[in-house]
């Protein structure tokens, strides 16, 4: 009996193995083996970083530098001070630049929009610093434009010293700091994907010879490969090496990978792709709608009112890694406000924020808003608000 007891255990033990290995078992991305001397990886949305390899060293960009002067010609047309339609007469300085160009002529009007394609698509220097010219006034004033940009976005480490990439001496930035600017670019003008991701097209001219076409080809190949590639930006000078800010969206998670300094076009698309497939198969970014739920009172000082509510700003987002995920429903809250705030409020003013937290580590962070206008409150309006009132008892009252 105890032999076929024996037989009958290491039988189900024997299906149980044979199960095991059967069924599909979660597979999670290695970290990447990155070859280029400067790399970063981060996901778009919370910005939070997955992968890091030398990413504050400072190293020439060459054109990558380009998504800082796209970036100050989407937020110029957002400002009100361009628009794409604007007509750039093409200075002499940028049609004689050399390097990538879409083949400008001194002289020539050409749009902003065909300008920022054309360093989209083509890369084109002469698109650069004709973009620079006229939104800077001077190529110099734009220079000036990009690194107090770069200041404002926490760029610590990066000094720009043209609007196109070329080699030039204290010209540089960091693997961090491009995806920085990256990050700014397309959380806010998504709409520069249907350049990014553009493969051919061909950019109208009309010369001093008469009307012509640019061929342009775009210079991220990956586009064509990768899937969910939606841009950036490459970049090749001989000192500065292959280059590459690589965006990527797949479902709801989208993703920046930025390498610096790698030695062939081959291996800046090997090690982008290795992080692109790290991140995607590791990590997974979870929406919780939040926008608009009450988050309690707030006083009011000098107000009409002595409190309003206060709402959430924003959907909460969570990364988590595939095999470790944040539990929604075990998330604490830490509301930061002020005792109190002073009137005049205005519907959706800053007056807090609200902090998500997993057994007391801090995984995200929304503002808290206005959920309506407050007037400031004056003598003539208290007593016009005693007026009413008293007016209202005395109809209340017959």
């Amino acid at each position: 009996m105890k032999s076929k007891t024996r037989i009958l255990s290491c039988f189900l033990i024997l299906c149980s193995l044979i199960l095991a290995i059967a069924l599909p078992q979660p597979v999670f991305a290695a970290e990447p083996e990155i070859v280029s001397p400067s790399a970063i990886l981060i996901e778009q949305s919370t910005g939070k970083v997955l992968y890091e390899k030398d990413a504050d060293t400072p190293r020439r960009p060459a054109s990558v530098t380009k998504v800082m002067t796209i970036l100050l010609a989407y937020e110029a047309v957002r400002d009100g001070k361009a628009s794409m339609e604007d007509m750039v007469t093409v200075s002499a300085n940028a049609a004689g630049y050399g390097g990538s160009t879409i083949l400008l002529e001194e002289g020539e009007q050409i749009s902003l929009q065909n300008l920022i394609k054309g360093m989209c698509i083509a890369s084109g220097n002469d698109a650069a610093i004709a973009t620079a010219e006229y939104i800077g006034g001077s190529q110099d004033g734009f220079v000036d434009m990009m690194n107090q940009r770069a200041q404002e976005l926490g760029m610590v480490n990066t000094h720009f010293v043209n609007p196109c990439g070329l080699d030039a001496d204290g010209h540089v930035t960091t693997a961090r700091d491009i995806a920085l600017m990256s990050r700014e670019l397309m959380l806010n003008f998504p709409e520069v994907t249907e350049f990014t991701t553009t493969w051919h097209e061909m950019m109208p001219h009309v010369w001093r010879s008469g009307p012509g076409e640019t061929d342009m080809a775009n210079t991220n190949h990956l586009i064509q490969s990768y899937n969910g590639m939606t841009g950036l930006k490459t970049g090749f000078t001989r000192l500065a090496k292959y280059s590459l800010s690589a965006t990527a969206t797949r479902g709801d998670m989208s993703l920046i990978a930025v390498v610096m300094g790698a030695e062939t076009k081959d291996q800046r698309s090997q090690d982008v792709t290795r992080m692109l497939d790290y991140g995607f198969g590791s990590f997974t970014l979870q929406t919780i709608e939040t926008d608009g739920q009450s988050a309690g009172k707030v006083s009011v000082a000098g107000g009409m009112q002595s409190e309003i509510d206060t709402r959430v700003q924003g959907n909460l987002q969570l990364l988590s890694s595939k095999d470790q995920a944040v539990d929604a429903q075990n998330l604490t809250t830490r509301i930061d406000m002020a005792p109190s705030i002073h009137a005049p409020v205005a519907e959706g003013d800053p007056v807090g924020t609200i902090t998500y937290l997993q057994n007391d580590e801090e995984v995200a962070t929304l503002p808290l808003v206005a959920a309506q206008s407050v007037e400031e409150s004056t003598l003539g309006k208290r007593l016009m608000l005693l007026i009413d009132s008293w007016l209202h008892k005395i109809a209340e009252n017959q």
